[in-house]
């Protein structure tokens, strides 16, 4: 499983001490696709699923060309990961316990989470390929009557 920047609780409780509390790199997406990737992985057994379409993006980049992408996390990774919300060096956090009272699911980012079209889309296989099929057939039709349009013979 290799999730993009899911909207968990996980900022909130983290130790920093960057000044600022920190963030995964956006977009965000909500826990929900996470679960549901899990789940039809252990239905489905899967080598690997990325949830999260930036997850995707920048899988795909990775493997264009490792060193751009490198060079890109290095540009713009750091100053992504921090919000402006201050958070002192003492702010309670799990390092080495449980926060007591802190049992939420999503994190503070719910508000600028977004739907993941690629991972609904690979836990909906069915979907997926059929949807790929009418397309192929569509652009099939489309050369097929440009073709006989412009009096080809076969």
């Amino acid at each position: 499983m290799m999730p993009a920047s899911i909207n968990t609780p996980l900022f909130n409780k983290s130790r920093t001490k960057i000044g600022v509390k920190p963030q995964g790199i956006p977009p965000f997406y909500s826990p929900q696709p996470v679960a549901d990737a899990i789940v039809y992985v252990a239905e489905h057994p899967t080598r690997d699923i990325v949830v999260g379409d930036a997850g995707q993006m920048m899988l795909f980049a990775q493997r264009l060309s490792p060193r751009l992408m490198d060079a890109f996390v290095v540009q713009t990774g750091f100053k992504a990961q921090m919000t402006a919300q201050p958070k002192p060096e003492d702010a309670p956090d799990n390092l080495f316990e449980p926060i007591s009272d802190f049992d939420r699911v999503e994190g503070d980012f719910s508000d600028r989470t977004q739907a993941s079209i690629s991972t609904w889309l690979e836990t909906h296989p069915k979907v997926k390929w059929g949807t790929l099929f009418t397309l192929g057939a569509a652009a099939l039709g489309v050369v097929a009557t440009q073709v006989f349009k412009n009096g080809a013979q076969i």
